[in-house]
């Protein structure tokens, strides 16, 4: 699907990410971390993509950025894959440290409103953390939340990154950053809310499967019974025995 994704139609004259566009595939990088963790999810997002740019036969004709992307893909699955692992810390320091290296640079100081979203996502997903702890167990609207936040954060990181890089390798004037400060939340939020709708339908729909279940109180008694009979084999015998 990450492979696939790539010829799907592009947000096209977009400033600060792929030249002038930005690719569906950063979808399925938010997606992939989500549904496999940070790791393996970066791992698929980067096979994916350098999958079809070796297919596609234009491997060996690839911009530095565009050899770079790979790199940013997978940071969307990891920040993505850190939120979903409520490995929160960890997830908006890599946010918050690129929200820093903007700012370190002279262009970032100039453009200096253009990570206001960036900056209000990380607001809010600050405010609502202890909630999302929380309630994302029995509350169905902050599952959606949660998971919306994981994807936000995903491609807001890509989008950060590819910013900082792009104007690194070639110098691309403050205007045009400043230029498209409303532009790049709409865009960002509609590539956030399909990974994020679909990993929650997936969550609802087993969920809901799984409680449906005329069986599931009498599994996890079974389970439970199971548990105490390893406990008191493994641990309370050899206590005995010792004694």
């Amino acid at each position: 699907m990450t492979y696939f994704s790539i010829y799907m139609p592009d947000f096209m004259n977009v400033a600060g990410m792929e030249g002038t566009k930005i690719s569906s595939i950063v979808s399925f990088g938010a997606l992939n971390g989500m549904l496999f963790g940070p790791f393996w999810g970066s791992i698929v997002s980067a096979t994916g993509f350098l999958l079809y740019e070796v297919t596609s036969g234009k491997y060996l004709s690839m911009s530095t950025f565009s050899a770079l992307s790979i790199l940013f893909i997978a940071l969307s699955s990891v920040v993505s894959g850190l939120v979903v692992n409520r490995e929160h810390k960890a997830a908006k320091s890599i946010f918050f440290v690129l929200i820093v290296v903007w700012y370190m640079l002279d262009m970032g100081r100039t453009a200096y409103a253009y990570p206001w979203y960036h900056l209000l996502v990380l607001g809010g997903f600050i405010y609502f953390e202890k909630s999302i702890l929380v309630k994302t167990v029995t509350s169905k609207v902050y599952i959606f939340i949660s998971l919306l936040f994981a994807s936000l954060m995903g491609v807001l990181s890509d989008h950060l990154a590819g910013s900082i890089t792009y104007h690194i390798l070639y110098g691309l004037p403050a205007d045009m950053y400043k230029s498209v400060i409303f532009i790049y939340p709409v865009e960002r939020t509609i590539l956030a809310v399909f990974p994020a709708f679909l990993v929650y339908v997936l969550i609802v729909v087993f969920k809901d499967i799984i409680l449906s279940s005329g069986n599931i109180e009498k599994d996890i008694e079974d389970k439970k019974s199971m548990d105490l009979d390893e406990y008191l084999k493994n641990d309370v015998l050899n206590i005995i025995k010792e004694k």
